[in-house]
């Protein structure tokens, strides 16, 4: 009986440090993407977008980060309008933004309650190629890469500064969960890639 008992105090200590130490995504009222586990497949993926952005000017940075993904990943992407998206982009709601000078949150692959939502906060007065850089971001989040301490890599925690890249250790994450393309690799090594200006 000893035993047992302490069997199961093992078990439920294991599951309750999993419980804290891996947080759920952050939610809101926006209708779910029913593909979005595309964002976790290995092979060539199509990706459904879609754009529910009051923001044209955001709209199109974030396609255009999209077109960017498509040089790194083996990935295609179309624009949808309905519930067959595997990413959507959202006007934040102002509860998502609580802490000062956060423009954008996206959700993380390895989360629960993971729907391949984008936010950005309405709020926030960035320039267009602000708004490239961010998505870029936050769309590499989706795609499952962390922060990066590299305050060159476009993955680091804040940086809007033009001159941003891709990484070796960011497409070394990637290459664990995504397809790369061929062009990123040269003599069989992996080749930063830097980020176009529209």
């Amino acid at each position: 009986m000893r035993k047992s008992c302490l069997r199961l105090l093992a078990l439920f200590a294991v599951s309750l440090s999993a419980a804290v130490a891996t947080p759920s995504n952050w939610t809101g009222r926006y209708a779910p993407c029913g593909r979005h586990d595309k964002l976790l497949s290995h092979d060539h993926v199509d990706l459904g977008v879609r754009v529910s952005s009051a923001n044209p000017v955001l709209d199109r940075a974030f396609l255009h980060a999209m077109d960017f993904w498509t040089g790194v990943l083996d990935m295609s992407w179309h624009e949808v309008s309905s519930g067959d998206c595997a990413v959507e982009l959202v006007d934040g709601a102002k509860s998502l933004f609580d802490t000062p000078g956060v423009a954008a949150r996206s959700q993380y692959p390895d989360r629960a309650g993971f729907e391949g939502w984008v936010a950005f906060n309405p709020a926030s007065k960035l320039t267009e190629q602000q708004m490239f850089i961010i998505s870029v971001h936050e769309i590499g989040h989706l795609l499952g890469l962390p922060h990066n301490p590299n305050g060159s890599s476009v993955m680091y925690f804040f940086t809007l500064d033009e001159s941003v890249w891709l990484d070796s250790a960011d497409l070394k994450a990637l290459a664990t969960r995504h397809k790369l393309r061929p062009a990123l690799f040269e003599s069989g090594r992996l080749v930063s890639r830097r980020l176009p200006t529209p």
